[in-house]
């Protein structure tokens, strides 16, 4: 009865040691996959931060063409070539205020570079049962590109 009863503790450790395993291994495809997620967001807000700043150098150039749009008179409106020199001036003021700005973004915000992980080991099992842990010979470690999602 004493050896039934060791058996089911043994196996009741075994259990709860794997299940101990297996939420460590959820817990960190979970932390993999909310950094996956920030990483995204953060394209996206800079994509946004971006897509402002165009728009506020068109809308800052447009205000010569509200200019010549008022119905006020003058001599500029009798040249057909004034339409398109102030359409070229507004448009190349623009993008050069939108690269100026996008330089200035550029330059702020970059990240420093993290250092490389160390690489995790891999256990394999040998033939008489017993476990191997060997250091992973992939190059990437923690830092891959490539989706947790995806097969490897």
């Amino acid at each position: 009865m004493e050896l039934l009863l060791e058996n089911c503790h043994r196996l009741a450790e075994d259990l709860a040691h794997a299940a101990r395993e297996l939420r460590a291994l959820i817990d960190d495809s979970q932390s993999v996959i909310f950094l996956n997620l920030d990483s995204h967001r953060n394209v996206m807000m800079r994509l946004n931060l971006q897509l402002t700043m165009g728009t506020f150098s068109l809308s800052l150039f447009g205000l010569i063409g509200v200019a010549f749009g008022m119905n006020l008179e003058s001599s500029l409106e009798e040249d057909h070539r004034v339409f398109w020199l102030v359409t070229g001036v507004m448009f190349m003021g623009s993008g050069l205020i939108w690269r100026r700005l996008l330089s200035f973004l550029g330059r702020q915000l970059e990240a420093p570079v993290p250092p490389m992980a160390a690489p995790l080991p891999r256990k394999t099992l040998r033939a008489g049962g017993r476990l191997d842990a060997k250091p992973s010979l992939r190059p990437d470690g923690l830092g891959s590109s490539r989706s947790v999602l995806t097969p490897r």
